[in-house]
């Protein structure tokens, strides 16, 4: 199974220059973070947008090329998303994709989204919209109403952080054109700033600055928000904060290798990952002939495993790159399929061999599952699987799709069940002491509620208390526990 996360955001002000430029190749450095729409939003005098289904198109296409014209002015912000609220039917995508227009009674915005709000039907219930729609859809509204009631935008971001539980990364520009991008008060997604020759842009990872040759300036801070208005960047901590609780997911799997975080690069880290347990776990080790990876997040572990173990590094796993459906996308059967169809085994490197294979995560089983069986086929004699995430034992209440209980073999099986479950000689995760330390953060600055169990918002505590009471009982999960509790 391969995790999606809620999205990728862009926003750019480029004074006397098209934004549009900016904002296409920002959000294709983060096509990564959400395959299923993408959209841009542009102020030329007055706000205009974009959106459509799946991967952004080729510059050049047809459609693509004519919708570009309309998208003038050199402020923009742009989007692409995966469903982790709403439906995830075709006419929901089109409808929830970003950016979203939000209109009040005299003012309106447009909206792009990275996150979760846990508390979402009440969210709902507050702006008078049904249960069908997204967050994003209520969180614009909200917005909106309150910058209409209190004629300020620090006034109404504040308003809003108040009234929200979950996890938010936003750009957005109001009808006046001012540019805008907010972090929630743990900074729980990442957003950053960046400046160079009077272009400022934000981006959820560095590399949609670097692709633009902005140099990347720092962190949004959790609570923030800063605004560009006639290239005059202020900065408004609008909420406090006392904690921070950035997703540490973001360093095993979301995040591309060339972004940083706090000045250390991903690529760093899931190097120290696979050093790591190639130092802990030895004696699994000393079983393994060579070393394999799942592509393309497992890559830079499986080099830090393979240089720290001494163990020959064969890429005998390849993936298809054109393939971009993804498994966690459909169910059972299919769900197989796509597994089968993105990778390709070269089997007489495996034949007869024992097979360390380095993964970023484990959540549902299926994809290492489906893998492990296909090494066997291909001849190896034996499989020990090394995952750089800690064991997830815990929902995701903060955007990333695994969402319930039921669905995580780390929340009913211990390492040695999940090994037997998968069909693995041995199931060795990276301890969470260890993978703290090769972050460089400390453990009061990350959110680990999915491998722990204990989460750092008061409605998402609550929320796991009640299902975990629930299925104490014998009740049966329905869905994502923040839409059906």
């Amino acid at each position: 199974m391969r995790t999606r996360e809620k999205c990728g955001v862009f926003g750019v002000y480029a004074k006397d220059r098209e934004a549009f430029p900016y904002l296409y190749w920002g959000m294709l450095a983060q096509n990564h973070r959400g395959h299923q729409s993408h959209g841009f939003a542009t102020y030329d005098g007055h706000l205009d947008y974009y959106t459509g289904l799946g991967l952004i198109p080729p510059f050049k296409e047809p459609g693509m090329e004519s919708r570009v014209k309309v998208l003038k002015g050199g402020v923009g912000i742009g989007n692409v998303r995966y469903t982790t609220s709403g439906s995830s039917d075709a006419d929901a995508l089109r409808r929830d994709a970003m950016p979203i227009m939000a209109r009040g009674d005299e003012r309106s915005l447009v909206l792009s989204f990275n996150g979760n709000i846990v508390n979402v039907r009440r969210l709902q219930n507050i702006v008078g919209l049904d249960g069908s729609t997204s967050d994003t859809h209520a969180l614009a509204s909200l917005l909106v109403e309150e910058y209409e009631r209190t004629g300020s935008l620090p006034d109404a971001a504040r308003r809003c952080m108040e009234t929200l539980d979950g996890a938010y990364s936003l750009t957005g520009i109001l009808d006046d054109g001012t540019l805008f991008a907010l972090k929630d008060p743990l900074g729980m997604k990442p957003l950053c700033y960046g400046f160079s020759d009077g272009v400022y842009a934000f981006s959820s990872e560095s590399t949609g600055l670097a692709i633009n040759g902005l140099e990347w300036q720092r962190e949004v801070r959790p609570g923030e928000l800063m605004t560009i208005r006639d290239g005059v960047l202020s900065q408004h901590q609008v909420v406090p904060s006392r904690r921070q609780a950035f997703c540490a997911f973001e360093y095993a799997y979301f995040s591309r290798p060339d972004t940083r975080y706090n000045g250390r690069y991903v690529y760093q880290c899931r190097r120290g990952f696979g050093a790591a347990l190639a130092r802990i776990y030895q004696d699994a080790v000393e079983r393994c002939e060579i070393v394999v990876c799942l592509p393309e997040s497992a890559n830079d572990a499986a080099y830090g495993f393979h240089v720290e173990s001494g163990l020959p590094w064969e890429m005998a796993l390849r993936r298809h790159r054109y393939v971009s459906q993804r498994a966690f996308i459909t169910d059972g059967v299919d769900r197989q399929t796509v597994i089968y169809r993105k990778l390709n085994i070269l089997a007489p490197v495996i034949v007869g061999k024992r097979v360390a294979v380095v993964d970023d995560s484990i959540v549902r089983g299926d994809t290492m599952r489906g893998n492990v069986g296909r090494l066997r086929e291909a001849g190896a004699r034996e499989v020990h699987v090394f995952v750089t995430y800690p064991r997830i034992i815990g929902p995701c209440f903060y955007g990333i799709d695994m969402s319930s209980y039921g669905e995580l073999i780390g929340a009913r099986l211990e390492p040695d069940e999940i090994a037997r479950e998968i069909g693995a000689d041995s199931v060795n995760y990276l301890p969470m002491d260890e993978y703290i330390k090769e972050t460089g953060m400390r453990p009061d600055q990350l959110c680990l509620g999915c491998i722990t169990d204990r989460y750092p918002t008061e409605m998402a505590k609550t929320l796991s208390e009640v299902m975990k009471e629930r299925l104490s009982q014998g009740a049966v999960e329905e869905g994502r526990i923040y839409e059906t509790l």
